[in-house]
């Protein structure tokens, strides 16, 4: 019963962010996948002919899943301390450059995760008045504009000055949001910092810093609904950059 009500749950997730983030939500599909396998599970425990299949496996085929399994949670549960601890910076200190990661717009208009990451920079902005800001993001399947230009006119409209802020209109991932951003600045050796949402932080700045840049992570708050979801989709990409390089430790 207890994996029953697992995979209700899960089910019961993706609906909702289905709801909040629309049909295009990326690895959306993960908690189907998860209730999916909570159901299978749930179903080997009260279905005779299913549990008696499982326990015909071999011993050893038995070991070496339950092995698979720890190991794959011990590097999870790894990563997202990694995650969490670069959540819970102050993102403070004064850089020269300011990099603004984008993320959706709809049309013309913001999405709640980019206008969290705006509204940090903002702030930050008017506390350090010599920083200039790199807003980065290219134009997306259902973007009217690009993410920086949206990202622009945002700042723009809170009273920050049009002269400080450069767009980066090509990126579209956070690797190109760095590499392009880095060919804006004048001086290679400026010290940078990088906003996104909380929980993406820390993948941000070491892909920064495997391109050579030193960037403090300065976090911006996330929807607390949605955190199951941002905090388990972070955890996947960051392996999926260090599989690819895209970031060092």
């Amino acid at each position: 019963m207890i994996f029953l009500a697992l995979g209700a749950l899960c089910v019961l997730y993706y609906i909702g962010i289905v709801l909040y983030a629309g049909l295009r939500a990326s690895f959306s599909w993960f908690w189907l996948f998860l209730g999916g396998a909570f159901f299978l599970a749930g179903a080997v425990c009260r279905i005779p002919v299913l549990h008696t299949a499982f326990e015909r496996l071999p011993s050893l085929v038995k070991v070496m899943g339950g092995i698979f399994l720890a190991a794959g949670l011990a590097g999870f549960l790894f990563v997202e301390g990694c995650i969490i601890s670069a959540m819970t910076g102050s993102g403070e200190e004064p850089v020269d450059y300011l990099i603004v990661l984008g993320a959706q717009v709809k049309g013309t208009r913001v999405s709640k995760a980019l206008s969290q990451r705006l509204s940090r920079a903002a702030e930050y902005l008017m506390e350090h008045e010599d920083t200039i800001v790199i807003v980065s993001g290219g134009q997306g399947q259902g973007e009217d504009i690009s993410e920086a230009s949206a990202m622009k006119t945002w700042l723009i409209s809170r009273g920050i000055e049009e002269e400080r802020i450069l767009e980066e209109d090509k990126s579209v991932n956070t690797s190109q949001n760095i590499r392009f951003s880095k060919e804006l600045m004048e001086n290679p050796e400026a010290s940078v910092g990088i906003v996104s949402n909380d929980f993406h932080v820390f993948r941000a700045a070491h892909i920064a810093k495997a391109q050579g840049l030193d960037a403090i992570p300065i976090p911006a708050p996330s929807s607390l609904g949605m955190y199951p979801h941002y905090m388990v989709r972070e955890a996947f990409a960051v392996v999926k950059d260090l599989a690819v390089g895209n970031m060092v430790f």
